[in-house]
């Protein structure tokens, strides 16, 4: 490879969510295990599922 690939930056957005409290208490320590902000690692876990998701048809009710 000899090329470095560098990406424009984006502009960070905050937003507020409401997780269950096992989800922060899991990213607290994955952050603590990584060096890395729990901030970071959030993005990071949102930035792969991005891709990841799949919506399902709903069904039709009965009768249309």
């Amino acid at each position: 490879m000899d090329e470095l690939k560098i990406s424009k930056r984006t502009e960070p957005v905050m937003f507020t969510i409401r997780i269950d409290k096992s989800l922060v208490d899991f990213y607290d320590d994955l952050a603590k295990e990584t060096n890395r902000s729990r901030n970071e690692l959030i993005g990071m876990a949102l930035e792969f599922a991005k891709d990841k998701n799949v919506i399902e048809p709903t069904e039709k009710p009965l009768g249309t």
